[in-house]
């Protein structure tokens, strides 16, 4: 700790100087002054962090002096040391922010325990501004990073906030967003190539240089970050053109001018209008709902709200019976019928483009072979490489429908050869299903289609695994049944003929004469 005295009685000063060990104490007298104005002069040469005074001095007196030292370095430590015990300068001495006051004549005791008590002081305080200081400097650090999290915790929603709070933020984070103004939001992003040219690393790279790009471009009308998905998103501010048109020109203009520059495809989606500080949110939430479009209208673009098609058809719907059959398709090894249900699902949207939002489609499928992979106690990982699994998390990167629909093709198939095990056992019960509706439904003219439907299955694979499984047709299966309760009805119950072809579904009963008599080589009154 640095110290000097000013005092204007020689005997004094000399005295002070002399009074402590100053080394014991962790304290250095860099140097003595006569009045104020040396002392002002040493203060300045020297920067001491304590400067001992008395409060009458010719030129320049204590006061004054201390009061430009505390204008100038407010950390400074004084300590007033006078002959006037008047509550006036005792006054003065405390609004100007002096902690220390002592009455001459000062013992050597009574000036070393005050220099001890200020000592621990400044030591305190100094650890304090050390701790600050290097709170600042971290601060200053991740700034970048604090502002990015406080953007998109902010824009996605993430807790209400005042003007009040809202602008305390900014201002702490050095955010500059004008709270009068209104703003507006762009997504940009790099587009997905289907055979990818660039490396993990190499896309973040062009990634951070397209937001450094778009920063730089900005040119202060706003704020711009990078999200933790390689997307940059501007909030954009122009006092001097607060028009929606004004921002969607700078999109356009920035996006071509970057994307030039990189080399890549650019796409952005624009926010619906420019709007106060605090709706910024939902805007922002609008863009990233537009950035679907990507998905049916192609990368390359500046996307708009104005682009999304009203839909006046219901909307594509994995219904249960879809998924029943999609399942059935992959559990029994069904490569065909996997294709059949899939091209069947995706084909009007891919032909009307309607869709506005294609990865709404996508993600239908993401449950359902979740839980088949885990039915057989896997995980989704098992069957994805990492592209496949960066598609599964960013459907946006597909170019296409069709390509959407290819994918979830391969992967169900890939899927469905993990399901060897569980086959043999899937095949007996879904035909213990369709016997049991035969029996169920013999009063009815049973159709292998109606049997189908019950079982999720088509006809025709239901005519190969009833083959497969039982060793005979379907048809021959629902005759046979239907001769054997036939038999039953007209030996055991005695029930007429023509009530007999009734219960078994036939509506004309000399036709069920000649069914009954070619299959059994005897008529019904035979048994009767």
């Amino acid at each position: 700790m640095k110290v000097i005295i000013v005092e204007d009685e020689p005997r004094v000063r000399k005295g002070l100087s002399e009074a402590v060990d100053w080394s014991r104490l962790g304290m250095q007298l860099v140097g003595t002054a006569c009045n104020g104005e040396e002392g002002w002069e040493l203060f300045q040469s020297e920067r001491p962090d304590l400067v001992i005074a008395d409060i009458r001095m010719p030129i320049m007196d204590g006061l004054e002096m201390t009061r430009r030292i505390f204008e100038q370095a407010p950390e400074t430590k004084v300590m007033i040391i006078s002959g006037h015990d008047e509550f006036e300068y005792a006054q003065r001495c405390v609004s100007l922010g002096v902690q220390n006051y002592l009455l001459k004549p000062v013992g050597r005791r009574e000036l070393a325990a005050e220099l001890e008590k200020i000592m621990g002081d400044w030591r305190s305080e100094r650890h304090l501004r050390e701790q600050a200081s290097q709170y600042q400097r971290k601060l200053r650090a991740h700034l970048q990073q604090l502002r990015s999290v406080f953007l998109e915790e902010w824009l996605g929603g993430s807790g209400h906030r005042t003007v009040t709070e809202l602008m305390e933020s900014l201002s702490f984070l050095e955010i500059r967003l004008n709270p009068e103004t209104v703003a507006s939001v762009a997504i940009f992003e790099l587009d997905g190539d289907k055979k990818p040219a660039y490396s993990v690393s190499d896309r973040r790279l062009l990634e951070f240089a397209l937001h450094n790009l778009l920063e730089e471009l900005l040119a202060g009308r706003g704020a711009a970050y990078q999200r933790g998905n390689g997307q940059t998103v501007v909030i954009y501010q122009d006092e001097t053109d607060e028009d929606a048109e004004g921002f969607q020109a700078w999109v356009h203009v920035s996006k071509e001018h970057a994307g030039g520059l990189l080399r890549v495809g650019v796409t952005a989606a624009v926010g619906p209008q420019a709007v106060p500080l605090t709706e910024l949110p939902m805007m922002f939430q609008e863009a990233q709902r537009i950035l679907g479009l990507k998905l049916s209208l192609g990368s390359g673009l500046v996307l708009q709200e104005c682009m999304i098609r009203p839909v006046h058809e219901q909307l594509a719907v994995l219904h249960e019976s879809y998924e029943s059959l999609l399942v059935h398709g992959v559990e029994l090894n069904d490569s065909e019928e996997i294709r059949r249900v899939l091209e069947q699902h995706f084909s009007k949207w891919t032909e009307s483009k309607e869709i506005p939002f294609a990865e709404e489609i996508f993600f239908q499928f993401t449950g359902l072979f979740t839980k088949l992979a885990h039915r057989l106690g896997k995980s989704i990982r098992d069957y994805l490489g990492a592209e496949d699994l960066k598609k599964w998390q960013q459907p946006e990167l597909f170019r296409s429908m069709d390509e959407i629909k290819n994918w979830w093709i391969r992967r169900f198939n890939d899927l469905s050869d993990s399901y060897q095990g569980f086959r043999a056992d899937r095949k007996t019960k879904i035909i213990q299903q369709v016997m049991q509706y035969v029996d169920e439904h013999m009063d009815e003219n049973i159709t292998r289609k109606d049997a189908a439907g019950h079982v999720f299955i088509n006809s025709s694979y239901l005519s190969r695994l009833f083959k497969e499984v039982t060793g005979d047709s379907f048809s021959n299966y629902v005759l046979n049944r239907k001769m054997e309760r036939a038999i039953h009805l007209l030996q055991v119950e005695r029930v007429m003929v023509y009530e007999v072809a009734d219960r078994l579904g036939y509506k004309d009963p000399s036709y069920f004469a000649r069914v009954f008599k070619k299959h059994t080589g005897k008529s019904p009154s035979d048994f009767q």
